[in-house]
């Protein structure tokens, strides 16, 4: 398994438009992040977790021109906005139409703002994506030609989301709290990608005390954090996590499963 960290950025980027913060204005690269999307390759298939705004300039950085599936965590905007750009892989890949997985809830909401999309059109200008969408419950199974990704939910403030493990990997972003099932679910998970904002605690997010004190419970070989905002800089970060299994990803960090 290959795992590309395409973008470990919250919502707004870093840096973040108009703002001189000591983060936002740092030469460290690991402290310029991108909207928070991964591309993982597994058991010969290429599968991308998110569609950021971003997408477009993350597919270009890493040579990214063939998908076999997306999986869709929820329909926050840094998290799907980048969907029309997938049209482009469509062609790339002579038109094939690519698999979608998400929730019901987010499949509604992502259906009225790329509406286009998902009807009919006498006027297709460029085009649009060619996607087959396959809505995910809450403990379900994605089969992809016999390569299996078992998906599970938490939540994200009030909102569901979804979160995905193939094999010992597992992907969780916007968590702000994971009800005792799904923790049962990441039981032999040997790494563990989760989001962590920032060192003070937030209403929607998990800061990074909060992951250090929910790792100690689920012995996980590794952890990296990613969805990381503006208020905390990268070697501080590191700094912080000295002595633990925990880091902070960047963007571009590669891992060989």
């Amino acid at each position: 398994m290959r795992v590309v960290f395409l973008g470990t950025g919250t919502s707004t980027g870093v840096p973040v438009i108009g703002c001189k913060c000591r983060v936002c204005n740092s030469n460290n690269p690991k402290n310029k992040r991108l909207r928070t999307s991964a591309f993982v390759e597994y058991n010969n298939k290429k599968i991308l977790i998110d569609v950021t705004p971003d997408f477009r300039f993350q597919a270009l950085s890493n040579n990214i021109n063939y998908i076999d599936a997306v999986l869709i965590t929820h329909s926050h905007a840094d998290h799907v906005n980048g969907f029309d750009d997938l049209r482009q892989i469509n062609f790339s890949m002579n038109w094939k139409v690519i698999p979608v997985f998400i929730n019901r809830t987010s499949y509604w909401e992502l259906q009225s703002r790329f509406e286009y999309v998902f009807s009919d059109s006498n006027q297709l200008g460029g085009g649009k994506p060619l996607v087959s969408v396959h809505v995910v419950e809450d403990f379900d199974e994605i089969n992809l030609n016999g390569t299996k990704i078992s998906t599970f939910f938490y939540y994200h403030g009030r909102l569901k989301v979804n979160g995905y493990r193939m094999g010992n990997f597992s992907y969780l972003t916007d968590v702000s709290f994971i009800p005792k099932k799904t923790l049962e679910m990441l039981e032999g998970v040997e790494v563990l990608v989760i989001s962590a904002l920032r060192f003070l605690p937030h209403a929607t997010h998990l800061c990074f005390s909060e992951v250090v004190n929910l790792v100690r419970d689920i012995k996980f070989k590794k952890v990296y954090l990613t969805h990381i905002g503006h208020d905390a800089d990268y070697d501080e970060i590191v700094e912080y996590l000295k002595g633990t299994n925990i880091e902070p990803a960047y963007d571009g960090l590669v891992l060989e499963l």
